[in-house]
């Protein structure tokens, strides 16, 4: 295993661990939630999963199995259980899908890389164009995910990252990152509410 290959799995693990972070704390009434819209968290991590699973089994087993054939967790694949016993095991079947990418290059030498794999639709493309494919592939559903989470949580932008949002009334919506103190948050509050009275910007 070489350079290319590390570089090429620390990629996807880097998303790994991107959307690890945003589904640790999901909770079911999370999962279901889908901002008026039509596509819920569940739904994403499912879109999502599936085609992790797929992409990874056209480049590397002998008999791939596509869309409706992948073994969806229950075999639910246009169907859920409202449980959450169901959504841990969406998201663990996610992490499994990337895990499994990461176990197929771990054996693999730089120049597999530059080989063509099989696709989906039928043709190929390098398999470093692939894993590329797939890193983004969970990196923007990530996003989608994060998005509905800080609808769902009622979430504004993380203290000290405030951005203008005078059409949006974001009072008590920030969000207190894990490193900051009781002190350092109490004070960023105070300089936000001056900063609120003044009509200026926050400064701490």
């Amino acid at each position: 295993m070489g350079e290319r290959v590390d570089f090429a799995r620390g990629v996807l693990g880097g998303a790994r661990r991107l959307h690890a972070a945003n589904v640790r704390s999901l909770t079911l009434e999370e999962a279901l939630f889908a901002g008026d819209g039509y596509r819920s968290i569940l739904g994403v991590l499912k879109h999502l999963g599936g085609w992790i699973h797929v992409y990874r089994s056209y480049a590397f087993d002998v008999d791939p199995v596509h869309w409706a054939q992948t073994p969806w967790p229950r075999g639910l694949r246009d169907t859920v259980e409202t449980t959450p016993d169901y959504v841990e095991e969406v998201v663990a079947w996610v992490d499994s899908g990337l895990q499994a990418w990461d176990d197929a290059l771990g054996g693999l030498d730089d120049d597999e890389l530059d080989r063509p794999y099989r696709l989906h639709w039928g043709g190929t493309a390098p398999l470093a164009q692939i894993v590329t494919m797939v890193a983004h592939e969970t990196m923007y559903h990530t996003g989608e995910l994060n998005m509905l989470l800080s609808i769902a949580r009622g979430e504004a932008w993380e203290y000290t990252e405030e951005v203008e949002e005078n059409h949006i009334l974001t009072d008590g919506h920030g969000v207190r990152p894990d490193w900051m103190t009781d002190e350092q948050a109490h004070g960023h509050e105070e300089a936000l509410r001056r900063a609120r009275t003044a009509g200026g910007p926050a400064t701490t």
